[in-house]
């Protein structure tokens, strides 16, 4: 066979490619086109129904102006303090070697892996009956939460950096701080900025931390649009609220990645770790970092499951007991193990419809073309917050002519729009490690080209799938913005029914939050654990051919 093989780690570019690879990329195309872009033009039809008064009109109404100002306020003084609490950590964690190094990475990333309502809960659980809300508890909520996305991204820049730099400008008489703001904090920049920008949309779009921590002054535009929605039933307003909060997300964004490009960094591979530093004070402010990283992230877990064994008079597993009783916490809505359950099942079929969907956006990278443009788009409900994906589906497919409430499918549905990004950054990267060659060496020797791309890119392929189901399947529980747009009240799914019983008084309703905030937190982590340990050996392969 005569043809070109391609890039070592690029697209398949081989005689050998099976046909229906150059078509993978239709069903992902019209499952997006279907239920993202139709709902998105249905939201904005919406808007321009209420024509251009009525449209004025809404944007000049004072109080979306006074919730818009009040939610990017929160959400500038949330990313504030997570950078002051996360920047330490990522100094730490990125560059230093000591005992317990490995334990304080994972256990920053807990916090943003669990459901916004169990973060919640856990901060509200930690402060007692007398827990604060407003503006300040929810600020440290989202700190909380966004600890790792500071962590992560800054010191993943952070880790390439030896410091020869800074001991020059300390040679040159320049003292410790001053090397840090002139030298070290430039080329942290682009990575601060693109933290900083994600914290802000994640602060600025909360819904679950708001209900639940916050006070009437203490609302952002997805809990605007949950009141216009569900208590006033005013869905053009919820429309241009929805439109009015995109527009910031994209905007900020944008800005966020402006600010990433123009600042200098210098790029390099991760240099070894140092060790702890000689000087006693030294020494005793990484290791007191990394204890206090640990503290943080543990003390609302702790509280939380102290919460769950704990009543009026004493340590109790009453709570636990009374899961399978429709009277516990007093909903009336079926029972907390029945929410379990209707959880369970929207996280399995999500799982399905995000793998499949998302793997099949994913090859698009194994091929050349436009259809590399799927990559893209796949990734766009990421800048979609959930209650404008909630409120797009339920405009959509909520009513007629196209009703799918009583299918039990919407939730899956949009659950699944906002899981295959992650899908896609999972497989993406194991398809494009996969050297492509092996599949042409496997067509020389007889093999029929789905047998040799199946021989090449099967093995990395199984592995990512199920673990990027997993994942899937891990958002899909603990997810609450989409649900409660489009749940019903007789099903509702554990982060709903949580909300649910802390709106009600008494202390059956806390216990029995409590203990189902604590089944999402084991579920989530077992489900992480389970990812990280199916990704090894695709990470494994990756660093064994870039080895070779």
């Amino acid at each position: 066979m005569a043809g070109r093989v391609g890039n070592r780690h690029g697209a398949l570019i081989v005689p050998t490619a099976p046909v229906w690879l150059r078509w993978t990329w239709l069903l992902p195309a019209a499952f997006l086109g279907v239920f993202l872009v139709y709902p998105v033009i249905v939201l904005a039809v919406t808007v321009a129904d209420s024509g251009a008064e009525g449209m004025l009109g809404r944007l000049t109404e004072p109080a979306i102006w006074q919730v818009t100002g009040l939610a990017v306020v929160q959400a500038l003084a949330s990313t504030a303090v997570a950078l002051v609490v996360g920047l330490p950590l990522a100094n730490v964690a990125s560059r230093y070697r000591f005992r317990g190094r490995a334990l304080t990475q994972a256990m920053v990333t807990v916090p943003f892996v669990l459901p916004t309502v169990v973060v919640a809960l856990a901060i509200r659980s930690l402060f007692g009956s007398g827990a604060p809300q407003g503006f300040w508890i929810v600020v440290l909520a989202h700190a909380y939460v966004n600890l790792a996305v500071v962590a992560r991204i800054v010191g993943a820049q952070w880790a390439q950096h030896s410091g020869d730099y800074e001991s020059v400008a300390r040679t040159l008489g320049a003292t410790r701080w001053r090397a840090f703001v002139d030298v070290t904090l430039p080329s942290l920049r682009s990575a601060i900025a693109t933290s900083a920008a994600v914290v802000f949309v994640f602060s600025f779009t909360s819904l679950g931390i708001v209900l639940l921590l916050g006070d009437p002054m203490t609302r952002t535009l997805e809990s605007q649009i949950l009141r216009q929605t569900s208590v006033l039933l005013d869905f053009p307003g919820a429309a241009v609220t929805a439109v009015i909060q995109l527009v910031i997300v994209t905007l900020v964004l944008l800005l966020g990645a402006m600010a990433a490009r123009r600042a200098p960094t210098r790029r390099g591979k991760p240099v070894a770790l140092r060790p702890l530093p000689a000087a006693f004070i030294g020494r005793f402010a990484v290791i007191a970092t990394a204890v206090a990283g640990l503290a943080i992230v543990l003390a609302p877990v702790v509280a939380l499951v102290v919460a769950s064994l704990r009543g009026s008079r004493g340590w109790t597993v009453g709570w636990w007991s009374s899961l399978g009783s429709i009277d516990a916490g007093t909903t009336r809505l079926g029972s907390p193990g029945a929410a379990i359950g209707i959880s369970l099942t929207y996280a399995v079929v999500t799982a399905i419809i995000a793998a499949i969907i998302g793997t099949l956006a994913a090859m698009a990278v194994l091929t050349t073309g436009r259809s590399r443009i799927l990559v893209i788009l796949a990734i766009v409900p990421l800048g979609v917050s959930a209650a404008t994906l909630g409120l797009g589906t339920l405009l959509a497919f909520g009513r007629p002519p196209v009703d799918l409430r009583a299918t039990g499918l919407l939730i899956p549905l949009a659950h699944s729009l906002v899981a295959i990004p992650l899908v896609v950054a999972v497989v993406a990267p194991g398809l494009r490690s996969t050297d492509a060659r092996l599949a042409a060496v496997a067509a020389t020797l007889g093999a029929r080209p789905s047998r040799a791309f199946w021989t090449a890119y099967g093995p990395v392929l199984r592995i990512v799938v199920v673990a990027s189901a997993a994942l899937a399947g891990a958002v899909s529980l603990g997810e609450f913005g989409a649900a409660a747009f489009l749940g019903r009240a007789t099903s509702p799914t554990v982060p709903v029914q949580i909300v649910r019983l802390l709106s009600r008084p008494g202390e059956q309703s806390l216990g029995v939050a409590a203990v189902l905030a604590v089944v999402l937190v084991v579920i989530t982590l077992v489900v992480v654990l389970l990812v990280d340990r199916w990704g090894a050996p695709a990470r494994r392969t990756t660093r064994q051919e870039a080895i070779a």
